[in-house]
């Protein structure tokens, strides 16, 4: 007789083998070239929403949705350049220190 957890588990990952190639899980999971879709899948599922809502929208609700993509887009370049603003700073010179002789 077999062990009760034994088949269980091989249950499981036979179930896990059979969704990972159904999805086209390479083997290792991260053997894998570059996916030819868009380099941010989250932001073109957002922006896909977006649109698909604005045609849905009342004008009214449409131009609010507008008015705050745009001040989160405004919001986002503020971020950005106070980001590049810090790199671009030169590194602070270290503090001259001058040896006192004590008597």
């Amino acid at each position: 007789m077999a062990e009760p957890g034994r088949e269980a588990y091989e249950a499981a990952e036979r179930l896990v083998r059979e969704a990972s190639e159904r999805a086209g899980v390479p083997p290792n999971g991260w053997d894998s070239e570059r996916p030819s879709g868009s380099p941010f899948p989250d932001l073109s599922a957002l922006v896909s929403l977006v649109e698909s809502a604005r045609g849905a929208l009342p004008p009214e609700l449409s131009r609010q949705l507008t008015d705050a993509l745009r001040e989160l887009l405004i919001a986002l370049r503020a971020v950005l350049s106070y980001s590049i603003e810090r790199l671009e700073r030169p590194a602070r010179e270290e503090p001259q220190v001058e040896d006192i002789p004590i008597r």
